[in-house]
């Protein structure tokens, strides 16, 4: 009869941690609603389900002066920073004496679609430090990502500790390093979908000096069209969008940042949920610009396209989150 194969360590009973690992979302508070009561009914009070009841605020009016926390993950939007709240938590008990936690780890990591990032936490450990934990205390930490993928994210905890067991002299009798994981997974999608079409002009002829008294250059000219679709869940603010043109080529904005000597100064927009905003470039090739000339021309002549540069777009939400997008390189159409 074959001799019974000894139980590994991963097979023995495991016991439970004295320290716990609890991860919170770092968010914006939002403003608390209030459903006013009619004011006819003069039975029942229209402060009676005001969330705020005050003399100075307007019973009428949904938005109350009280700010609420999420009450659970919410959205995470490609464009925001992410970020979370690590605590480790000294779970023994005040009548255990026997035991003690010292030199208390956090580490993290965030696993995106296409990489694993090592993330920075504030703040930072000081060197040569050791975190002992006594009981009921936490130890801390803050860590932000910025989210430039659509798709599954996993923030990875590994938060490792020495529990020392004491004898009864108060002298540490042995110890042993324990460590644990945990995995948190979440999706980010994506805020505001970006549609472009770049359509040519015709060409600026300017003189060329090099070419002789009746030299003619002509300028690439191209309008730049996008469309920004809104499709989160709240409303977003845009603060800006640039085009930020490759060489030989200068933008121009056409929208609400255009300045000229007698246009008013005008509000940035609001998107609200499937609300769709237009904006617009004028593209022109610089005269007497070199650099990039040649890859143009290669370009053109190969694939009948030119690359016009990226667009980057800024906006906030309706609590003020920042958010950002950068598109990759716009090209036009083949000729």
């Amino acid at each position: 009869m074959a001799r019974p194969r000894a139980p590994s360590g991963a097979e023995g009973p495991k016991e439970p941690h004295a320290v716990s690992l609890k991860v919170l979302r770092l968010s914006r508070p939002s403003m608390s609603y209030q459903n006013p009561l009619p004011t006819e009914d003069t039975r029942i009070s229209p402060k009676a389900s005001l969330c705020y009841p005050s003399d100075a605020c307007d019973s009428q009016f949904i938005l109350s002066p009280n700010v609420t926390l999420p009450p659970a993950f919410g959205s995470a939007y490609v464009g925001e920073t992410f970020a979370c709240s690590l605590c480790a938590n000294n779970e023994l008990s005040e009548e255990e004496t026997s035991r003690v936690v010292t030199s208390v780890r956090i580490l993290a990591e965030m696993q995106t679609p296409s990489q694993v990032v090592s993330l920075d936490l504030v703040p930072a450990e000081m060197s040569g430090r050791v975190v002992s934990l006594g009981k009921g205390q936490s130890y801390q930490k803050i860590v932000q990502f910025d989210l430039k993928e659509e798709g599954n994210h996993i923030l990875a905890v590994s938060v490792s500790y020495t529990e020392t067991v004491m004898a009864e002299d108060s002298q540490a009798a042995s110890g042993r390093v324990r460590t644990f994981r945990k995995l948190y997974q979440f999706i980010a999608q994506p805020c505001l979908s970006v549609r472009t079409k770049a359509s040519e002009l015709t060409p600026l002829e300017v003189d060329n000096k090099s070419l002789g008294p009746y030299g003619k250059t002509r300028l690439l000219r191209f309008a730049l069209e996008a469309q920004l679709e809104n499709v989160g869940d709240g409303p977003v603010i845009v603060e800006q969008t640039i085009l930020n043109p490759k060489s030989p080529f200068k933008a121009r904005s056409l929208n609400w940042d255009l300045q000229t000597p007698h246009s008013p100064r005008l509000q940035r927009p609001t998107l609200n949920p499937r609300d769709v905003l237009q904006v617009a470039f004028l593209v022109e090739q610089e005269p007497g610009q070199q650099d990039g000339l040649e890859a143009l021309q290669k370009d053109l002549k190969r694939d009948g396209r030119a690359t016009l540069g990226q667009l980057s777009i800024e906006w906030r939400s309706a609590m003020g989150d920042r958010g950002f997008l950068n598109t990759g390189n716009l090209l036009t159409r083949k000729r």
